[in-house]
This record gives C-alpha cells, sequence and structure tokens, in this order.
C-alpha cells in the first residue's frame, strides 16, 4: 500500500474519531439540558436558616427566587455562569446582602430535587455610633447594621469620637478615626478575656454589662462610662490588660458607693484616683 493511501485512510479514521466523539458530547449536552430542564429542577421549596433580625419571606423576597421557576433558566436569564457548575445562585446572594444589611455572608443553593436552601450569617449589632440627626448600629468589624432613633438599642454601649463621615446601610462605616473601633474591641476582649479567666465569686458582677458609653478620641486616653455614673480613664487602649481590669473592678464594684458619681483615673499607675462629682 502505497504512503498516500495509508495517510489518506489514517487521516479518514482520525475524522470519524472526532465526528464521534463530537456526537457524544452533543448528545450528553443534549441530555443535560434537558434534565435541566425538566420538572425536577423546578422549585418547589425554599428553606431559610440562620435568620434573625429578618423572617424567611423577607430573606426570600431579597433573594429573587421565585417559586415554580426553573433553578437553571433563572441562572440564564441573570448571566449567573458560575452558579449553573457550583449550583449556587450568586446573584441572589448579591441581592441578599444589598438589601439585607444585617447580613455578613449567604448561600442561595439548590438541592435535588427543586429544593432551594438559603443559609445567611447575620452580623451581631455591637455598639451605637451618634451621627448628625441618628444613631447608626454597628458591628464589631464596624459595618453599619441598622439606623435610627437611639432609644431602640438602649441596652448597647454608645461610641463616641469616631469623627463619622458618613455611611451606608451594610457597609464599613466612614469615619476619620477608624482605629476608635479597635479600641472599642479591644477594651471588650479584655473584659470578657478577664472575666472567663477569674469565673466564679469574684466576677459575680459583670463589668462589661455597665459599660454604657466608650468615647475614643484620644487612643492614649480611652474613656468609658460605667453605669451612667463614674467615668474611667482606661490609658491607652494598645496598654491595656487584666491588671488593669482587674483593679477597675475592685474599685467599681467594692470601693465606689452604688449611687456614687465621679472620675476614676487609672493612668496614675499603682494608686488609682477617683474624683467624686
Amino acid at each position: 500500500m502505497k504512503r498516500e493511501e495509508i495517510y489518506t485512510k489514517k487521516k479518514k479514521q482520525k475524522n470519524r474519531r472526532i465526528i464521534k466523539r463530537l456526537f457524544i458530547i452533543i448528545l450528553l449536552a443534549a441530555l443535560l439540558v434537558g434534565v435541566a430542564l425538566s420538572p425536577l429542577f423546578y422549585i418547589n421549596s425554599i428553606e431559610v436558616y440562620g435568620n434573625k433580625h429578618y423572617n424567611s419571606i423577607e430573606v426570600i423576597n431579597a433573594s429573587n427566587v421565585v417559586y415554580g421557576a426553573n433553578w437553571f433558566r433563572e441562572l440564564v436569564k441573570t448571566s449567573d455562569i458560575k452558579g449553573l457548575f457550583t449550583f449556587r445562585s450568586t446573584k441572589s446572594e448579591e441581592s441578599i446582602l444589598d438589601r439585607c444589611s444585617y447580613v455578613k455572608d449567604v448561600a442561595v443553593r439548590m438541592f435535588y430535587p427543586g429544593r432551594v436552601k438559603i443559609t445567611i450569617t447575620e452580623r451581631e449589632p455591637a455598639a451605637v455610633v451618634p451621627y448628625i440627626n441618628t444613631s447608626l448600629v454597628i458591628d464589631n468589624e464596624g459595618f453599619v447594621v441598622d439606623a435610627g432613633d437611639e432609644k431602640h438599642w438602649e441596652n448597647l454601649p454608645i461610641i463616641e469620637g469616631l469623627d463619622v463621615n458618613g455611611y451606608s446601610l451594610g457597609k464599613m462605616i466612614s469615619a476619620d478615626n477608624i482605629k476608635g473601633i479597635d479600641a472599642f474591641n479591644k477594651i471588650f476582649d479584655v473584659i470578657n478575656f478577664t472575666q472567663r479567666k477569674s469565673s466564679g465569686e469574684s466576677f459575680t458582677n459583670k463589668l462589661d454589662e455597665y459599660i454604657c458609653e466608650v468615647d475614643v478620641s484620644d487612643l492614649d486616653n480611652v474613656l468609658i462610662l460605667l453605669d451612667w455614673r463614674v467615668k474611667v480613664n482606661l490609658g491607652a487602649y494598645n496598654q491595656l490588660d487584666e491588671y488593669k481590669i482587674m483593679l477597675l473592678k475592685e474599685i467599681f464594684f467594692n470601693n465606689i458607693d452604688e449611687n456614687e458619681k465621679g472620675y476614676l483615673d487609672l493612668t496614675t499607675g499603682e494608686n488609682p484616683t477617683f474624683i467624686p462629682e
């Protein structure tokens, strides 16, 4: 057999293999599309987990997931290519994050057959920040989760001295003194650590529950207001330690009368000073 004939025969065999493979791919694609558009993937159940500040209907409405719609057809409509392969609706997740300011993280997934599961993680309100004629509620990362009348969050401590420039719900607060949030967190972290370490009779009274206000205007002299009557100078927030918290606890609960008002300075070393009003 001549070389040209051998070459032609091999080329034909190769072309047949390519055509066969293309046919299989097309057949599989058609089969997948058929299954994807079948009633198996029509949404007949939407479940919401992890929601505290929103009811399930609010979360479902924010997701734009529609009962009776085909999961894959909706992903194609919204150009959610990634979702086609991950069985997650990234567009629905983005919509929830945009419309629900308390939501920190969310996953919207399809589970066979026809079941959509929305799992959210919410931000926990940590403090109230006064801003012009309103009050902003932030979490411990500085994200604004709510805004309105301060009376709605009377149980949360107030942060003064952040120098807020503006805000958007669900976004990081805009402030000149953003390190003040680090100072706020450091105070509560050290107090909670000390209380856990010294759990028992000595910490029957929890100091963190008495903090009404934290003034971070001067990070080298951070002030806290206890029980709306005793202002305490803790000094530099990055030097706050367990010893200072133990000392504060001893003075506040055992040496200051429960109705007494005044100023307590813990920056004077071994001998703190208390100046009554």
